[in-house]
């Protein structure tokens, strides 16, 4: 026996046959495109590591700065009492400079990570853990930007008490 469909349904069984096909072209396609946010994101991760291997770099050179002139204070044959009052602040500023270039460094590893689970294509990856990987990169650059700030008020406090007040 010959079933016969009118139009609207050999649309109809035409469309359920190829539902699944079209389902499966799209899926390769949001694979793709979640990939290419993920990639993003690293890319976006890769910047602030930068920012903070820039802060790192800055606070062992100020370190490293204040090490010299500390020395040469040292070298004086007498010390005088405010000699030795402005070199007891000098290393105490020299250890917290010294302290905020360890915490960039374990900032940078930190980022270094999250930049590497994000490059994985293979990653568990949801939409949540995308925008939470995305809260994550903004606040480490939030962290970032405040241990800038944390280091220019160093700068400043080296600054004023290398001149003596």
């Amino acid at each position: 026996m010959k079933a016969r469909f009118g139009r609207a349904g050999m649309a109809a069984l035409l469309w359920a046959a190829m539902m699944p096909l079209a389902t499966m072209a799209q899926q390769p396609q949001q694979q793709m495109q979640n990939v290419q946010r993920m990639q993003e994101q690293a890319m976006r991760m890769q910047e602030a590591m930068q920012q903070m291997q820039r802060l790192q770099t800055r606070a062992q050179d100020m370190e490293q700065q204040m090490i010299r002139q500390m020395e040469q204070l040292r070298q004086k044959e007498q010390l005088m009492e405010q000699d030795q009052l402005r070199l007891r602040e000098q290393e105490r500023i020299r250890d917290m400079a010294h302290a905020m270039s360890t915490a960039a460094r374990e900032m940078t590893q930190a980022m270094e990570r999250a930049r590497d689970m994000l490059r994985d294509p293979a990653g568990p990856w949801s939409a949540e853990m995308e925008r939470d990987m995305e809260r994550l990169r903004e606040r480490m650059m939030e962290m970032a930007g405040s241990m800038g700030e944390g280091l220019a008020i160093l700068e400043r406090l080296r600054d004023r008490i290398g001149q003596g007040g």
